[in-house]
């Protein structure tokens, strides 16, 4: 008996104690799963407009997709890994097929989706508006592994609910681009010097380390009671140089209250007045000559701060009707848990949102 039929044996005899499914992935032998789209549905007819020379093998992405609406645990765990570690231009594709169907009725990627995702959704849309999905592959190759596999996750999640698709309709959604700049991807670590002309869309701060909460309070200006939010750091990477260097704040001014910053603005539900989010819009970097009103409002290329689900309610009625009269709120920090001023004032600094008063983040 050769080793590849001993070890086929075995499996057999395991599987009457733990299930075919189990020893077939531990033996190697996994059994073929058909449910969603083939390796042809996915396949791109223009492989050069993903940033490569020759079509991607999705033989891989079919499989695990199929298995994973099959419901078969110990296929999707072995051929996931494998995914993982395939070309990156493969789980682009996989992801952009679903995500690109998905944005065409949806605003974002779902509540429970993970960072890595909310960056990748938001640049779906953006390779639909510029034509050009390789920039999807493009920030696909720069994220950490474990970022690539809470993506796919979410991927598999999403080609359930849609269940099989045709994906090939994928490449109507992107027609042959027309006089349009090109559009260069930077993460945290990728220097966009390198990466040559075009408009740079960084899309580091989506999935940024730093962690904050929020407190609502009424701040006396010149102007009046305003509606303010106190940015709490929850994580050793968030605090003044976070806010101040990344973020772009200014210097706090004491009892002054700066210019409207429309790049930055908070979310707030329309009927529960619960706060959702603060978010820097990503127009705001991408398209600065248009008007502020024109920038499309779900589109981040920061979100600050999230909202857990459900979204608790943290202001009060004095401070909602603030915010909905002046429609803008001041955002300022690093303020210390529980603290009423900051320990240190010349490490104060703040911007003056807009407020969005929505029914999503």
């Amino acid at each position: 008996m050769t080793k590849s039929h001993g070890r086929k044996s075995r499996a057999r005899t395991k599987s009457r104690a733990r299930g075919a499914a189990f020893a077939s992935a531990n033996a190697g032998t996994l059994h073929q799963h058909t449910s969603g789209p083939s390796a042809a549905d996915l396949q791109p007819v223009d492989p050069k407009r993903w940033g490569v020379d020759t079509a991607p093998d999705m033989r891989t992405a079919s499989a695990l997709v199929s298995a994973r609406i099959d419901r078969c645990a110990p296929c999707q765990q072995s051929v996931a890994s494998k995914l993982l570690d395939e070309d990156a231009v493969v789980l682009a594709v996989l992801a952009g097929s679903v995500y690109t169907l998905h944005a065409e009725s949806e605003p974002d990627a779902g509540a429970q989706a993970s960072r890595a995702t909310q960056a990748f959704f938001g640049l779906v849309k953006l390779a639909r508006d510029y034509r050009d999905p390789a920039m999807l592959s493009d920030a696909v190759e720069i994220l950490p592994r474990e970022s690539r596999a809470a993506l796919l996750e979410d991927v598999l999640d999403m080609w359930t609910y849609y269940g099989h698709v045709d994906a090939g309709l994928l490449r109507e959604r992107y027609p042959s681009p027309a006089g349009l700049s090109t559009v260069t991807v930077t993460m945290e670590g990728n220097d966009p010097g390198e990466a040559g002309p075009g408009v740079v869309v960084d899309l580091s701060a989506l999935g940024h380390p730093a962690a904050y909460g929020v407190r609502t309070d009424m701040t006396r200006t010149g102007s009046g009671l305003v509606a303010s939010v106190a940015l709490v750091p929850e994580s050793p990477e968030a605090g003044y140089d976070d806010l101040r260097w990344r973020c772009g704040w200014e210097p706090y001014i004491f009892q002054g209250l700066p210019s409207v910053d429309p790049a930055w603005v908070l979310k707030i539900d329309r009927t529960s007045g619960a706060l959702l989010g603060i978010v820097r819009l990503l127009d705001a970097t991408l398209r600065p000559e248009q008007q502020s009103w024109e920038w499309r409002q779900d589109v981040y290329d920061r979100i600050l701060w999230r909202a857990t689900v459900p979204a608790p309610s943290l202001a009060s009625a004095e401070w909602l009707a603030t915010a909905r009269r002046r429609d803008t709120v001041l955002l300022y920090g690093p303020l210390d848990a529980g603290a009423t001023t900051p320990t240190d004032w010349e490490r104060l600094v703040s911007v003056h949102a807009y407020c969005q008063f929505t029914d999503r983040m």
